[in-house]
């Protein structure tokens, strides 16, 4: 007997059963909206209550309620000799192949997964109900006869052969969904490297029309500063200047800053040992060191191989990551210096979608690392994420223009290497920059 679905004699009556009532409410009015009747109770017990004076043609139940859950109401309503076949829907988040083993033991007969689309669940409404009709006027001796989507199916196959193919195909979906997610995440994660790779464009094109605009005024500032430090000669008057003239090298500072993040030219390069050009950058940083009781520990490696460098801008890298260490630390403390050679593995040179620093290291090739650690508080986790962001600063306004790290990773990044900042294991901060190795 082959009955179109719009032939098959449907009641409309739904119950469903919710302890949220926006959830329930928002349910209601959907099923309402397509022409059903419904009722609507808080828990299993109020639902069987509501059941010994009713027929539905259907119940929809969430799982997680109080007084009695979805899986003992859909369990007891299988057993009541008083609603022969009454359908039941739960609504699960459908965690693990657990829940459908749960739901087919008490005797569910669909399952829709929270959040849901208006459409599907109408859809599978409409599918459990035209189901029901079915059970009751096909005959039972020649197999199963479902109606899916549009179409009417005889199912012959053992209730083992069916667990089986349900169970695999959610653990297969459940594996889809999280291939999705990590695919997800990858997308998130090239979203915004290309947001912050724009972000350092824009900075690049203001910085190119800011620098002559605003260095010809400061140079005129200077000029006006040095004429007038002759003529005051009040203590009063030259503790101004000084104010006004480091303002001025303040200014200079964040316009020198900027064109080393928007500068596309190549360095003036030559083969050079990093272990000289960290010990240029600490003797820069002799006086702050000393004055702050700060311990230096180098653990260098004997025979670094060179690297070809611009040994002006490394130091003005080893310089800035220094200075950070330096201000961690205000009670004094140790930065410990190491480095190392050594072949990349996988793991290191994966390529991330979205990344335009033009670092390409390869399988095998070897590379110069420098850990610089100290021993200061950290960063705060919602920070870690933003040190690299231009004019990113916790320092007080004044003590901080927060480029020194954007700068320091961009110069890296021009002579192809690397530069990443983490917490501590216990304690710290700890900046791993890695460059390529001149052959021996």
């Amino acid at each position: 007997m082959n009955l179109p679905l719009s032939e098959l004699k449907v009641e409309t009556e739904i119950l469903i059963v919710e302890d949220s009532p926006t959830q329930a409410l928002l349910l209601k009015r959907m099923l309402e909206k397509q022409g059903f009747q419904v009722k609507a109770a808080v828990h299993g017990r109020e639902a069987l209550k509501l059941l010994s004076t009713s027929h539905p043609a259907l119940v929809i139940t969430d799982i997680q309620m109080p007084e009695m859950d979805g899986y003992e109401l859909c369990r007891t309503i299988k057993a009541d000799a008083t609603h022969p076949d009454l359908p039941v829907m739960l609504l699960t988040s459908l965690s693990s192949p657990q829940d459908i083993v749960q739901g087919l033991e008490c005797g569910a007969d669909n399952f829709v997964v929270k959040p849901y689309e208006e459409a599907l669940l109408m859809a599978r409404v409409r599918t459990v109900l035209a189901n029901s009709a079915l059970k009751r006027i096909t005959d039972k001796g020649k197999g199963i006869t479902v109606e899916f989507s549009g179409r009417r199916y005889v199912i012959t196959a053992s209730r083992r052969q069916i667990l089986n193919l349900l169970l695999s195909t959610y653990e297969t979906a459940v594996k889809t969904n999280c291939d999705l997610t990590a695919a997800h995440e990858d997308l998130k994660s090239a979203q915004a490297q290309l947001i912050e790779a724009e972000k350092m464009q824009s900075i690049g094109r203001l910085a190119a029309g800011v620098a002559h605009e605003v260095r010809n005024p400061l140079a005129i500032m200077e000029m006006g500063l040095a004429f007038l430090a002759d003529q005051i000669t009040s203590e009063d008057g030259h503790a101004i200047l000084g104010e006004m003239r480091e303002a001025v090298n303040r200014a200079n500072g964040v316009i020198v800053s900027l064109m080393d993040i928007a500068s596309p030219r190549e360095f003036g390069r030559k083969e050079m040992d990093l272990h000289e050009i960290i010990e240029r950058a600490l003797g820069a940083l002799e006086g702050g060191l000393a004055k702050g009781g700060i311990k230096v520990e180098r653990l260098f490696t004997v025979g670094l191989p060179l690297s070809r460098v611009d040994a002006g801008k490394i130091e003005q890298v080893f310089v800035n990551i220094f200075t950070n260490a330096i201000h961690a630390m205000p009670n004094g403390g140790v930065i410990a210096i190491s480095t190392e050679v050594r072949a990349l593995e996988r793991t290191e040179v994966e390529f991330q979608a979205g990344d335009r620093s033009g670092v390409h290291f390869r399988e095998g090739e070897r590379a110069i690392i420098v850990r610089v650690s100290d021993t200061g508080e950290g960063i705060a986790p919602e920070h870690l994420g933003k040190v690299f962001e231009p004019f990113f600063s916790t320092k007080p306004t004044g003590k901080g223009m927060g480029l020194g790290l954007t700068v320091a990773r961009k110069i890296v990044e021009m002579h192809h290497g690397t530069l990443e900042i983490r917490n501590g294991p216990r304690q710290g901060v700890t900046a791993t920059l890695m460059f390529k190795a001149l052959s021996s």
